[in-house]
């Protein structure tokens, strides 16, 4: 073990999609793009501002049944473009830009496997 008092460098999501190829071209619409790695039909590394999701095939995936879900910290003054930009491409809002009472403004969209992706930022002081 390192002997530093961290340990995790990072944190990967891996996201079961049905169809690669159709889910790739969904987070290409959130601004994602194919990584190093894809192994044929079955996993893919995608990537966006640094940061990394995985795609595994699981064709026994039901989305009504899928429980996965992924948070993103937006940067501040970020995530009502991005929610606009979700719906200049067509993408489905399942709970539009709302602030929460834990201080955060967040929008929330569902990919076609089901797996839910919840976009936040900071609340600043005058927006509490």
């Amino acid at each position: 073990m390192s002997s530093s008092s961290e340990v995790i460098a990072a944190v990967v999501p891996i996201l079961p999609v049905r169809d690669l190829t159709r889910a790739i071209e969904f987070y290409e619409r959130l601004g994602f793009t194919a990584k190093r790695y894809r192994d044929g039909d079955l996993y893919a590394f995608i990537q966006r501002d640094g940061r990394e999701l995985h795609l595994s095939k699981t064709p026994e995936l039901f989305p009504e049944h899928n429980f996965v879900r992924v948070y993103f910290y937006l940067s501040a003054g970020t995530v009502a473009a991005l929610e606009a930009q979700c719906r200049a491409n067509g993408m489905t809002i399942v709970e539009p830009l709302t602030p929460r009472e834990w201080k955060m403004k967040e929008f929330v969209l569902r990919d076609p496997d089901g797996n839910r992706l919840i976009f936040g930022e900071s609340l600043s002081e005058d927006q509490q």
